[in-house]
């Protein structure tokens, strides 16, 4: 079976940093601590932000180079009444008790 390549969130990340900058520990102490598979990502994410400073983890810079991707932020769903997002949280909550029954069912 092939390798699995991780994303991390931009949040993520700055945590990490955020440690490494309060001292005392090494990249492999990071890498155990925040389940990162490699001392050398860290380390790769550090040098970024000492030379770009949190703009550094703004774009998607795998794939190809020639086109830069920004990392998708979170959409959150708005809503222009209570009404409208109770009738949401009601269907939203009916689909995961089917989903819940459903997989309950299949395991048998």
């Amino acid at each position: 079976m092939g390798r699995i390549n991780k994303k991390y969130s931009k949040e993520f990340k700055m945590s990490v940093i955020k440690r490494y900058k309060e001292g005392n520990i090494s990249f492999n102490g990071l890498a155990e601590e925040f389940g990162v598979a490699s001392k050398t990502q860290i380390h790769v994410w550090i040098k970024k932000y000492e030379q770009e400073g949190e703009d550094a983890f703004i774009y998607e810079k795998r794939g190809n180079p020639k086109t830069i991707k920004k990392v998708k932020e979170e959409k959150s769903i708005s809503f222009s009444s209570i009404e409208e997002e109770v009738r949401f949280l009601r269907l939203e909550n009916e689909y995961l008790k089917k989903l819940c029954n459903y997989l309950k069912n299949s395991d048998m």
